[in-house]
C-alpha cells in the first residue's frame, strides 16, 4: 500500500477499503504494541457470523448504554458516516478528531504498511483508551482468525450470528470452511453465545469449544413477550443472542438489570434494516440484504408485507462477487420487477452479465444508469404499487439511498 493513498481523509472510501483487504494479525499486532497497546486491559465482546453482526452489535449496544456502561463500540463498514464506525456511549467520534488521530497514526505507523480496517481499529483503541471506557465491543470485520479485531487479546465473550456462504475468495468456498475461520476466534474459558446454527456449523461451534475450554450458551429465538426497536422476525434471533452476551457478562461479574434489557431491545435502532423511508412521499422499504443468508431472511418477511402477492418492485444493486443468482431464487417472485441498478464506485452486477444465464430469461428486468432513474420509472408508473418497492442488495446502495431521500427536494 502506498502511503500517499491516504493523504486525502476521503479516499477511506468503501471501494478503497475493499481493494485494501489484508488479513492477517503480524502487521496489526505490532503497530498496537508501537502504541503502548492501549485497551490491552479492557475486555471485549466479539462478535462474528455472516449475518447479523451489526443488529447483534445494536442490541448489546443499547441495553449497555440504557444500563449507564462506559461502552466503546466499533463496527464496519459504516452507512453514511466513517465516524459511525468508533463510538463511546452511542456517540460517535468527531470528525476532527478522527481525522487527527487516523493521520498522526497512519504517518506514525507507516512501516507497518496498515490496511484501512487495521488503521481504523488502531484510532478506535486509541480514542477508547483516552475516554477510559470499561467494556469493548467488537464487530469483526471479513472471518475471524485473521481479523484485526481479534489481535485485542482479552475477549471473553464471542457472540456468533447466522453463518453462511460469503466471501468466499477471502474464507473458503464451503460453509464448513467459512465456520472454522470464523470460531477460531474462540479461547480457553471464553463464553461462546449462538442461536441455533446450521448443523454443520453447530458441530464446528462445539468442537473448537471442546478444544479450547470454552463454554458454548445457544439461543432460541425470543419470544413476542419482548418489543424490539428492529423491525423482522430474524431479528428475534439476533437479539437472544445479545441476552445470551448479557447474561454472560452478570455471569463474569456484572449486574445488569431485567429493566435495561427491556428498555435497550425496545429502543435499538439501525438504520438501513427494513426501514420504511419517504422518498417524495412515497414509501420504500430499504434493506441491506448482500448475501443468499441475507436475501433467505428477507424473502421470509415478504410473507408479512400487504399486496405482496400482486408484485413486488425491486430496485436491486449486487456487487459482482456476490451470488446474484441465487438471491434472486429466494427474492424474486411471479408478478415482480426488477429495477436492476448499479452500486455507487462498486463493480455491480449488469444486464449483459445476466442475459447470457437462461434462469433470468423469464424475469422481468430493465436496467438504469442509476438509483434516481429507477425512481423516476416509478414515480411515472400510472400509480404507485399497492405492495411498497424495495431497494436491497449492498449496504452501499442503501447508503446512497438515504444520502438521495435526506436531500430531495420538494
Amino acid at each position: 500500500m502506498k502511503k500517499e493513498n491516504f493523504k486525502n481523509f476521503d479516499l477511506l472510501s468503501p471501494k478503497f477499503e475493499r481493494e485494501n483487504i489484508q488479513l492477517g494479525l503480524s502487521r496489526v499486532k505490532k503497530a498496537l504494541e508501537e502504541l503502548n497497546d492501549p485497551c490491552k486491559n479492557i475486555p471485549a465482546i466479539q462478535i462474528i457470523g455472516t449475518n447479523g453482526k451489526g443488529s447483534i452489535t445494536a442490541f448489546i449496544e443499547n441495553i449497555l448504554y440504557t444500563e449507564k456502561k462506559n461502552i466503546g463500540v466499533t463496527t464496519s463498514p459504516h452507512l453514511l458516516d466513517i465516524c459511525e464506525r468508533i463510538r463511546v456511549n452511542k456517540e460517535s467520534i468527531s470528525k476532527k478528531n478522527f481525522e487527527g488521530l487516523f493521520k498522526k497514526i497512519e504517518n506514525d505507523l507507516s512501516t507497518h504498511k496498515l490496511s484501512p480496517f487495521e488503521l481504523i481499529l488502531c484510532c478506535a483503541l486509541v480514542y477508547f483508551d483516552f475516554k477510559k471506557v470499561d467494556l469493548l465491543i467488537f464487530e469483526a470485520g471479513l472471518g475471524g482468525r485473521l481479523d484485526a479485531t481479534t489481535a485485542h487479546n482479552l475477549r471473553p465473550i464471542i457472540a456468533i450470528g447466522n453463518i453462511g456462504l460469503d466471501h468466499i475468495e477471502y474464507l473458503g468456498d464451503s460453509i464448513e470452511k467459512i465456520a472454522k475461520e470464523k470460531v477460531a476466534v474462540i479461547e480457553k474459558n471464553a463464553f461462546v453465545i449462538s442461536f441455533r446454527q446450521k448443523a454443520e456449523v453447530e458441530e464446528i461451534i462445539k468442537a473448537r469449544a471442546k478444544e479450547v475450554g470454552a463454554k458454548i450458551i445457544w439461543k432460541d429465538s425470543l419470544s413476542d413477550e419482548f418489543v424490539l426497536g428492529l423491525k423482522g422476525n430474524f431479528q428475534k434471533q439476533n437479539a437472544a443472542v445479545a441476552i445470551g452476551v448479557i447474561e454472560a457478562l452478570n455471569n463474569l461479574g456484572s449486574n445488569i438489570k431485567e429493566r435495561s434489557i427491556r428498555e435497550g431491545l425496545k429502543n435499538t435502532k439501525w438504520k438501513g434494516r427494513l426501514e420504511i423511508i419517504n422518498f417524495y412521499d412515497k414509501k420504500v422499504l430499504v434493506d441491506s440484504a448482500h448475501n443468499c443468508s441475507a436475501a433467505k431472511a428477507l424473502s421470509e418477511e415478504r410473507k408479512t408485507w400487504k399486496n405482496h402477492e400482486e408484485g413486488v418492485y425491486w430496485i436491486l444493486g449486487v456487487q459482482r462477487s456476490k451470488d446474484i443468482a441465487s438471491m434472486m431464487k429466494f427474492l424474486i417472485k411471479k408478478n415482480d420487477h426488477i429495477l436492476l441498478v448499479p452500486i455507487p464506485n462498486q463493480t455491480s452486477w449488469r444486464l449483459k452479465d445476466l442475459s447470457n444465464n437462461p434462469e433470468f430469461d423469464y424475469l422481468n428486468i430493465i436496467e438504469f444508469k442509476n438509483i434516481y432513474l429507477a425512481f423516476n420509472y416509478l414515480l411515472e408508473l400510472k400509480k404507485w404499487p399497492n405492495c411498497h418497492p424495495v431497494l436491497t442488495g449492498s449496504i452501499f446502495l442503501v447508503a446512497e439511498f438515504i444520502k438521495l431521500a435526506n436531500n430531495q427536494k420538494y
